[in-house]
């Protein structure tokens, strides 16, 4: 049996993610656990439709086992993101397979992009690069083009590539026993507005998305259902719901309280409050502090951040524990040998992990707190305490 693990964000779950897990599971003895971002993801807002609604569309889908990726690593840059991911299959004690989608899809120039960027030489040339005032991504490309002219860096181009590299580096943190598979993406690239015959992204299927019937042909069957049904409850979010909140909440903070959030530094706090006292939306505030440096993404994650409660200090914590949001028969069988060699403790409630340190303590509330932040950000508002109310999906 082989158990491969993925990590993603079903935001929402379309053809292209049907075409990683079919490559993955080639045959009947494959098993696949996701590790998915909750109600709030990377782009630094909140998910179109909740993790609950996710993870079951993902388990109709093939997905066999579905864990939560907790909110300190969810809405985190790329490094953070893909090591808090990787530190949950790596403490399941189970997974012997890594699997991502690749614009390249060629695990070769990965792994060697990966030892690269591992390099000492590089990360010299990177301080070097980020003190030009340009973005981390720009840094890194340049860094790596100087000290390795003859080396593939296309890969750092490419979204999904840079985050495969991204878990091959966490894997090796982690020193995680597992072999790597880099599947070819399909259709168009990510965040493009092209369209093919049955694959766009995932931010065009977030684009009006009450226009269902231009949705239906670029999702399979199971997940297109689960998400109709959400949308048609208007139980799918905006960001711009809770704008007027985030501003009220930078209005309130001083610089040292903002200067706990992940990412802040070079007095990037007095920019964002100034802005915050001088402007009155988010989208004001966050064109007024953006440059080279900071891009609207890393900002929005910054806000978002400090708005959800999620600190720096968090972001670095190891795993606390292991939340299962839904599984099939067969991931109710890995569960089964997870529990016996898992390092981190395996839930389905919060209200477990509440007992279980007072880090897992902390991580809890978080996620109840973004829970009922999230419930706010739907077209149709919610009750509190989502968290306690919606159970683990199973198929059996």
């Amino acid at each position: 049996m082989q158990i491969c693990g993925v990590v993603a964000e079903f935001n929402p779950f379309h053809n292209g993610h049907q075409h990683l897990i079919n490559a993955i599971k080639n045959n009947d003895d494959t098993i696949v656990v996701a590790v998915m971002s909750g109600n709030f993801v990377q782009r630094g807002e909140p998910a179109i439709i909740s993790k609950f609604a996710r993870a079951k569309a993902a388990v109709l889908c093939g997905v066999d086992l579905v864990l939560e990726l907790p909110l300190p690593y969810s809405i985190s840059t790329a490094m953070y993101f893909a090591n808090g991911a990787i530190d949950i299959l790596n403490s399941l004690g189970i997974v012997d397979t890594l699997c991502f989608g690749s614009e390249n899809g060629d695990i070769t120039p990965l792994t060697a992009a990966a030892t690269l960027l591992n390099n000492p030489e590089l990360k010299t040339e990177l301080k070097k690069e980020l003190s030009k005032g340009i973005t981390f991504a720009a840094a890194r490309q340049n860094a790596f083009e100087k000290i390795s002219p003859s080396t593939n860096s296309d890969v750092l181009e490419n979204p999904n590539d840079t985050l495969a590299i991204e878990y091959i580096l966490a894997a090796e943190r982690h020193s995680m026993n597992a072999q790597y598979m880099a599947v070819k993406r399909i259709g168009t690239g990510h965040d493009s507005s092209i369209k093919t015959d049955t694959v766009c992204s995932a931010s065009e299927l977030r684009k009006t998305p009450s226009l269902l019937d231009l949705k239906e042909p670029f999702m399979p069957k199971k997940s297109y259902e689960i998400f109709a049904e959400e949308i048609l409850a208007k139980h799918y979010s905006s960001l711009y719901l809770l704008d007027r909140a985030m501003v009220a909440h930078l209005r309130t903070l001083t610089p040292e309280k903002l200067r706990l959030a992940p990412d802040i530094s070079e007095g990037l706090e007095n920019r964002i409050l100034t802005a915050a006292n001088n402007f009155s939306t988010m989208d004001e505030i966050l064109s007024a502090v953006k440059s080279k440096r900071y891009t609207h993404a890393r900002l929005r994650r910054i806000l978002l951040s400090s708005y959800l409660g999620v600190t720096a200090e968090l972001q670095k914590q190891a795993v606390p524990y292991i939340r299962v949001l839904g599984m099939n028969e067969n991931g109710a069988k890995a569960l089964s040998l997870a529990s016996k060699r898992a390092k981190a403790p395996l839930i389905a409630s919060l209200k477990e992990a509440e007992k279980i340190s007072n880090t897992a303590a902390e991580f809890a509330r978080l996620e109840v707190k973004a829970g009922d932040i999230y419930s706010l950000s739907l077209q149709r508002p919610v009750g509190g305490k989502t968290e306690y109310t919606n159970k683990l999906f199973k198929t059996f």
